[in-house]
């Protein structure tokens, strides 16, 4: 009995994949025609795409470790009066999604994933929530470049113009623009927008502390302050980068700071968030500690 129903749910999973990848092929050309683009190397680091397909490994090394969670949960019969229509408004709202480059890859996944509700019904919770922490990483910077544009460039121009200025370096803002004269006597122009000033970086971190607070939760307040000092720490390392930029620009020229500019993000984001996911897990480490310790306190205080 148990077999026969393991090879029911094979079946199914046949059946969800087949339908997924015939929907793809008949909605989703564009997806298929560009994936060798968003597959190479140019395409991932050249145009800064490393990070939405960091978010999408992640999410998907999440999804294996709570596979066996997601299997139990394929095992049940799911309510078709509810999960099919639900399913439908996912299928139709990733073909009706406008075609960008940048949301190919989640308006496949999105198709996938309600064809799995329609098979799998509650199976799908875990899925449903790695998709939406993917598509709000990659959707944070075009909603801050959309909305937010002038305010966040404004919130690393600023701060930068006061430091450059206090280390005694001529530098002059208008707008996005500042204007540094090197040490050479080069003149350097460079445009700050709310791209620069480190919205991707920020969903990124978003997007990590969500999988981090699934996997190892935190007592809300004890979250709340962590995600504080993540945020202030993303943000102050896309800073530091202008900084450094900057000031290479300044000693070593335009070209240097282009060079400069390309590789520094992927390696201040990575130190920085090591250095906070270090911290995050002492914090977890110390909880049983702290629940023995309530524990004892509530026995004395009930025997008392």
């Amino acid at each position: 009995m148990v077999s026969n129903w393991k090879s029911f749910t094979l079946s199914r999973v046949a059946l969800w994949f087949i339908a997924s990848l015939i929907i793809s092929f008949v909605f989703f050309q564009k997806f298929w025609a560009s994936l060798g683009t968003m597959l190479s190397l140019d395409w991932i680091f050249g145009q800064y795409h490393a990070s939405s397909w960091g978010v999408l490994g992640l999410c998907g090394i999440w999804l294996w470790l709570k596979r066996k969670e997601v299997w139990r949960g394929m095992s049940l019969r799911p309510s078709l009066v509810f999960f099919v229509p639900l399913g439908l408004i996912l299928v139709v709202g990733a073909i009706l999604l406008p075609s960008s480059q940048d949301f190919l890859i989640f308006q496949v996944l999105l198709a996938s994933l309600g064809v799995f509700i329609i098979v799998f019904g509650k199976a799908a919770k875990i899925p449903s929530i790695l998709l939406g922490i993917y598509g709000f990483a990659i959707s944070f910077p075009l909603i801050i470049e959309r909305f937010a544009q002038l305010p966040y460039s404004m919130s690393a121009i600023k701060p930068l113009m006061w430091i450059l200025t206090s280390l005694g370096y001529s530098v002059e803002s208008q707008g996005y623009w500042l204007y540094l004269i090197s040490s050479s006597g080069e003149p350097i122009s460079v445009a700050i927008t709310a791209s620069c000033a480190g919205p991707a970086t920020m969903g990124v971190f978003l997007a990590i502390f969500a999988l981090m607070m699934l996997d190892i939760p935190l007592p809300p307040r004890k979250a709340a302050w962590l995600f504080l000092f993540g945020v202030v720490g993303t943000w102050f390392q896309s800073f530091v980068r202008l900084v450094i930029l900057m000031l290479v620009g300044y000693y070593w020229g335009e070209d240097a700071m282009w060079t400069a500019h390309f590789w520094t993000i992927y390696i201040l984001f990575p130190l920085w968030y090591l250095f906070f996911a270090y911290i995050y897990f002492r914090q977890a480490d110390s909880l049983p500690r702290i629940r023995r310790e309530v524990s004892i306190q509530m026995e004395q205080a009930f025997k008392a």
